[in-house]
């Protein structure tokens, strides 16, 4: 199973992996967790390559830790949570197994990988700097109850639409325009005119996209009584 999002991410790997800030990024990284240090490797490209079940050089324990250590220090260097996603990708590929990719705001099966990738990427940026165990396991599961609640969404807001649309959709559209476009220019206008980015991008997740503060919060990893605030700041000054 592949993709073209997939196959770009190897190409690009392939560049960034060995190129002389994957081996600066190594030597910050060993410096920081012996776990990484011992393995004696030259860049990012080869400890990624370690990693891999097929090298033979790490138990599956082994690599566990290797990954929590490389998690731990990814604010080390900005190459490392890169290369915690190219580690990872083999379980990103297995993902797609849990989801029927039609049920879910996706196209095809590349634009799954896409989203798969950047809510992968979402988790670790989350808990860089944080230490877990079973690092690997955990970041793939955040990033599948990411997609997860993309599905949940979408089925939600195709349901809505089909059956019982909201106070939303009930809003005429003027000219060509639909409600949910005029709702992303007035945010765009507003945010022009001191309205944060960070309490528009909230207001346009639940008023248009359909999420739920608690889904939301899952997905930024803020908590909801944050988003509840940035939500009702937008709103005031939308209607001010």
């Amino acid at each position: 199973m592949d993709s073209q999002t997939i196959r770009q991410m190897r190409r690009e790997w392939q560049a960034l992996g060995t190129a002389p800030a994957s081996r600066t990024a190594y030597r910050c990284l060993a410096a920081r967790e012996p776990v990484v240090g011992r393995l004696g490797v030259g860049d990012l490209a080869e400890l990624v390559a370690t990693l891999s079940p097929s090298s033979n050089r790490l138990s599956r324990d082994e690599a566990a830790g290797v990954v929590a250590a490389m998690l731990q220090s990814a604010d080390a260097h900005e190459l490392i949570p890169r290369a915690i996603v190219q580690a990872l990708v083999p379980g990103v590929l297995s993902l797609a197994r849990h989801f029927e990719i039609a049920d879910g705001p996706w196209s095809d099966l590349d634009a799954f990988f896409s989203d798969a990738i950047s809510c992968l990427w979402e988790q670790i940026t989350t808990w860089s700097g944080t230490w877990h165990a079973y690092a690997a396991g955990d970041l793939l599961s955040g990033a599948r109850t990411r997609l997860r609640t993309l599905q949940t969404t979408e089925r939600r807001h195709r349901s809505r639409r089909a059956d019982t649309p909201d106070a939303l959709d009930l809003v005429p559209a003027v000219g060509d325009r639909s409600d949910e476009e005029l709702l992303a220019s007035a945010l765009t206008d507003a945010t022009g005119h001191g309205l944060a980015v960070a309490d528009a991008a909230v207001l346009y997740a639940t008023s248009v996209l359909g999420l739920s503060l608690a889904e939301l919060s899952d997905l930024r990893g803020e908590p909801v009584p944050r988003l509840r605030r940035q939500r009702r700041s937008a709103i005031a000054q939308l209607v001010a």
